[in-house]
């Protein structure tokens, strides 16, 4: 049951670091976590689900430390939740929608501090779309950033209609999601069994 902004708790729990290194000796539950409160053009969300990316390890071991936010840090790009509170300019989103979205609209340019693996977190209204109905909540958080990160690649190549593309990974996440885009009209594929399996799947 989501909470309303009537009564939302001052503390929520998250995974948070406090300093750079591998998960298993930094990251760490905290039950004291202030709720953080959204900016006019922000809302609040209850977190139902959240998705974990390379993105957030690679952060995690330091390898963006010189551009990255103050410590301590949540982690977390995808989510997928309830809308428990608006700001003041919010105009597509009411208390109650379940929404999804990347949090991050440049994840390496200016990584946000306060990530999804929590209880609660603000996001810019932009960064959100109402949740499919045929979706669960988890189904969601997986999707943003393996989608947006698909989409880029077939922008930056210049991909078009007609043309052949070579999709290392195809098993993957990123794989997965170029190869539904794209629905191409025939495929080659050269994956291990349990790939092939996986891949099969997912075009049929």
């Amino acid at each position: 049951m989501a909470s309303s902004a009537a009564t939302l708790p001052s503390k929520m729990k998250a995974w948070t670091y406090l300093e750079y290194g591998k998960s298993s000796d930094v990251l760490k539950l905290q039950s004291d976590v202030v709720v953080p409160q959204p900016r006019d053009d922000q809302v609040l969300l209850q977190v139902v689900a959240a998705g974990i990316n390379p993105i957030d390890f690679k952060r995690m071991l330091g390898m963006f430390k010189n551009s990255d936010s103050p410590l301590p840090i949540i982690p977390g790009y995808d989510v997928a939740g309830v809308v428990v509170k608006v700001g003041s300019q919010v105009k597509k989103f009411k208390e109650g929608d379940q929404v999804y979205g990347d949090i991050n609209e440049k994840a390496m340019d200016h990584p946000t501090q306060f990530g999804t693996i929590a209880q609660y977190t603000v996001v810019a209204e932009k960064l959100l779309a109402l949740k499919p109905k045929n979706l669960s909540f988890v189904e969601a958080a997986s999707l943003p950033l393996v989608i947006e990160t698909a989409y880029e690649g077939l922008e930056r190549c210049h991909f078009s209609a007609g043309k052949s593309i070579l999709v290392l990974g195809g098993a993957g996440g990123v794989g997965t999601m170029i190869i539904q885009v794209l629905n191409p009209s025939y495929y080659i594929l050269i994956p291990s069994q349990l790939e092939l399996m996986f891949i099969l799947f997912i075009l049929y």
